[in-house]
């Protein structure tokens, strides 16, 4: 081969080599998250359930990613760090969106090529953020008793507060029955949400070995819109229900927000317990 063309390649090779090198990328890992909320109860539990983490180094996207696995990240040094909470709206893991009701995690680290630096974020809901309804089910009366923002009674006499309930304190169970074959419970007063069109949802933590529907009715011309609902969950569970769309839609301000139960015959007993449900929105 001829001595000059063997060079080049050879140079070509170093140079190419040498490119190859700084575009090792650094790894960010998420293995765990906490969540801060107001000491006053104010934005009532800390319980969240991000399926995912969204993740920016420097401004750019790197995508999504399940927790614990690494994040290949095309950067060294101080780098700024953006991580958003993904959840599964309505239950749906196929439907998944950074949670636009809580702000990022914003933290810069120091990455280096071919090591994994691993963060614990911890995110906040945004101050702006609105909680029309919040209700643990807790410190409003004593089992049984009335005194929540939800009615017990419905057209279901046989739903009540119990004890425990998701964190060892109260809950409500609904247990529709071949009698009452389709069990619901409702707002005891309206709650007002903004009719701009503005992201709303709902948090609960439920089980149930039945669906649970939620329908928002408008408090003025009385329509009502189904907001989606869960399928039966044996364990506790945590669901995030979008009801932006049903909100705009309606466009009142001012709402009833009822849970529907059905009956299902070969079962056995019927069941659906409810806890910690928050409705939030952006001001």
């Amino acid at each position: 081969m001829n001595k000059s063309i063997y060079a080049i390649l050879l140079s070509g090779c170093f140079w190419s080599c040498k490119a190859d090198k700084t575009n090792i990328p650094a790894y960010v890992q998420i293995n765990d998250y906490s969540v801060a909320v107001k000491t006053d109860g104010s934005q009532g539990t800390a319980d969240q359930k991000f399926s995912d983490m969204l993740v920016f180094a420097n401004g750019q996207s790197y995508g999504t990613f399940p927790l614990g696995k690494p994040i290949p990240v095309v950067t060294s040094g101080a780098t700024s760090v953006l991580i958003r909470g993904v959840v599964e709206i309505n239950g749906v893991s196929a439907v998944r969106a950074d949670y636009e009701l809580m702000a990022g995690c914003d933290t810069v680290v120091t990455l280096i090529p071919g090591k994994i630096t691993t963060i614990k974020p911890v995110f906040k809901y945004f101050t702006a953020d609105m909680f029309p309804l919040l209700e643990d089910f807790d410190g409003n009366g004593s089992p049984g008793v009335g005194g929540t923002t939800i009615k017990l009674t419905g057209n279901d006499t046989t739903s009540h507060i119990v004890s425990p309930g998701y964190n060892s304190n109260h809950c409500l169970v609904m247990r529709p029955n071949a009698t009452i074959t389709s069990s619901y419970v409702t707002t005891t007063s309206v709650v007002p949400l903004p009719a701009s069109g503005a992201g709303v949802y709902m948090e609960l933590n439920y089980k149930s070995n039945v669906s649970l529907n939620v329908v928002i009715k408008g408090k003025t011309s009385g329509t009502s819109l189904g907001a989606g609902g869960v399928y039966p969950s044996a364990g506790w569970n945590k669901v995030y229900l979008d009801l932006t769309e049903e909100v705009s839609n309606l466009n009142e301000g001012s709402y009833y927000i009822f849970f529907y139960a059905s009956h299902v015959l070969d079962i056995g007993t019927n069941y659906v317990y409810m806890d910690n449900i928050k409705i939030i929105s952006k001001q």
